[in-house]
């Protein structure tokens, strides 16, 4: 058996690593050209601001292409065709016209009770990548 070799790994604590990392910032900031240090500044707090209205969602590439699509050809913003659909679907779900029990089936996970199974027809058809041309 080949001998491995044994490493202590340090596990830091949240707040430390995130100490650690404002002070890397700061030190690559200090190096920058007055200008590029305000930029910079600028741009961390407009993520900052926009983290609470952040989140991300896994959805078939066919659903994203189409959401992309249609945003594209509407020249609006994904994210708010996004806040859209999903307003209307809670409107939907709260007067009763929508119901999830349809496609309510046990889940295996431990975390969740149900999976919700699409049929067919509500996603739309998967979108094939064109064949890149070779030059």
């Amino acid at each position: 058996m080949p001998d491995s070799k044994l490493e202590r790994r340090t596990i830091l604590d949240p707040a430390v690593a995130s100490l650690l990392n404002d002070m890397e910032h700061r030190q690559s900031d200090a190096a920058l050209p007055r200008r590029q240090r305000e930029k910079k500044a600028r741009e961390r707090a407009k993520m900052r601001a926009r983290r609470e209205q952040r989140v991300t969602f896994d959805l078939p590439p066919s659903l994203r292409a189409q959401v992309m699509d249609l945003a594209e050809s509407e020249r609006l913003p994904a994210s708010q065709l996004v806040t859209l659909a999903l307003a209307r679907f809670f409107q939907d779900l709260a007067a009763g016209s929508l119901e999830l029990a349809p496609f309510k089936k046990p889940s295996r996970s431990p975390r969740y009770d149900w999976n919700l199974e699409l049929p067919e027809e509500l996603l739309p058809l998967e979108v094939k990548k064109p064949a890149k041309r070779k030059a």
